[in-house]
């Protein structure tokens, strides 16, 4: 042996001891095994939980399995990465976490190290961690179902107040007109003036039934494709022939060049714009501007309808997509939430902007390809 050869030597065999000096006062327990799986060194931690194993094969010591043992000195080379495994003892009955490394020996022969951590109070935790978050979640679920029934039942009061409170006046004139034929008008143009009432009143229930059924139980849109320029035309013309409501206002339409079909349920679209259309004519009171755009872009279809009106001030934005919020004299306050709906059911949304006493704009989307998983995404 060369000089320089002893030297070497030396100084891995007392880096070796110094390793094992460390070993010994660590408190994880630590053992090293050689090629024939026997257990050469065991820190004192390890033989005061377990008692001395040297001499013994690992998987003998400690109850592991000999194929277990095999693979991993076999495994794993000398420069070879870590393996780790978990295991439960039958002497101690802890769990215990094991980290198993290559190491090189002066005489060019390889040992495995292993360092085995206890792991059984943070399995403990572990579990109960889950257990906790399992019962959590449970109770979240529970309130929030309760939260949910809560809010239905909160709702189905406001719909009964708000639909009673609507029918009634129509109900009082239909029940004035009824007493005024039972006691015999004698005039006719007296007959036809309580007829004329009645059915004028019988009308306006009707509507604020159907508005109250469209917001309870909303039916999903029929999609089928078409142009929006169409639908935007035709209500337009349909606005334009009511001339108490249109008035003077100027009412105009900026379609999209190259627009494309794109799928839609037509009727309950057209219930859409005309709810948000005729909510501006009444604010611009017969005077002023009112502009229909529409265009395509990323794959959705886009309205929007601006006028020029006093528009709506900060506070009151966040609340014209409630239920029964109106600031108007009249109506259900459902117009812009039955809206709302049909528009969700396409897969968009509805979103608005307002600069009091100069200009407002609604704006509508959806995805032009009416397919499921668009509508979710709202791509």
């Amino acid at each position: 042996m060369t000089k320089a050869s002893k030297e070497s030597n030396d100084r891995i065999r007392d880096e070796r001891d110094r390793l094992r000096v460390i070993f010994e006062n660590l408190m994880d327990g630590v053992f090293i095994t050689n090629r024939d799986h026997r257990i050469e060194f065991m820190n004192q931690d390890l033989i005061y939980q377990f008692g001395d194993g040297r001499g013994k094969t690992c998987n003998e010591f400690f109850g592991l399995c000999s194929t277990n043992c095999r693979q991993c000195h076999e495994g794993m080379s000398v420069f070879g990465p870590p393996q780790r495994l978990e295991w439960t003892s039958l002497v101690t009955l802890s769990t215990y976490d094991m980290l198993v490394s290559p190491l090189y020996n002066s005489d060019g022969s390889h040992s495995r190290l292993h360092i085995l951590r206890d792991v059984t109070e943070q399995k403990k935790l572990e579990a109960q961690l889950l257990e906790y978050s399992q019962n959590l979640e449970e109770k979240v679920a529970q309130q929030a179902d309760r939260l949910r029934r809560q809010e239905r039942l909160a709702l189905l009061g406001e719909i009964s107040s708000g639909l009673a409170h609507e029918i009634r006046t129509p109900l009082g004139a239909l029940l004035t007109g009824i007493k005024l034929l039972e006691k015999g008008a004698e005039e006719t143009a007296e007959k036809e003036l309580v007829l004329s009432l009645l059915k004028k009143e019988t009308l306006r229930l009707k509507v604020k039934l159907s508005e109250f059924l469209a917001y309870a139980r909303p039916s999903k849109p029929n999609l089928v494709p078409s142009l929006v320029s169409d639908l935007l035309q035709e209500t337009i013309a349909q606005l334009k022939q009511d001339s108490d409501l249109a008035g003077e206002v100027d009412i105009t339409y900026g379609p999209d060049a190259a627009e494309k079909p794109c799928y839609f349920d037509r009727a309950k679209m057209k219930e859409v714009i005309l709810n948000i259309t005729v909510n501006s004519l009444q604010a611009l009171n017969g005077k002023g501007r009112l502009r229909l755009t529409s265009f395509q872009t990323r794959g959705r279809q886009w309205i929007q309808v601006t006028d020029n009106g006093p528009g709506i001030r900060g506070e009151k934005i966040e609340q014209i997509f409630k239920p029964f919020f109106t600031s108007k004299g009249e109506g259900t306050g459902l117009g812009l939430s039955i809206a709302l709906g049909i528009v969700e059911d396409h897969g968009g949304q509805i979103t608005v902007s307002s600069v009091p006493d100069r200009e407002t704009t609604f704006t509508v989307s959806w995805p032009m390809s009416g397919n499921a998983e668009s509508r979710e995404h709202g791509a």
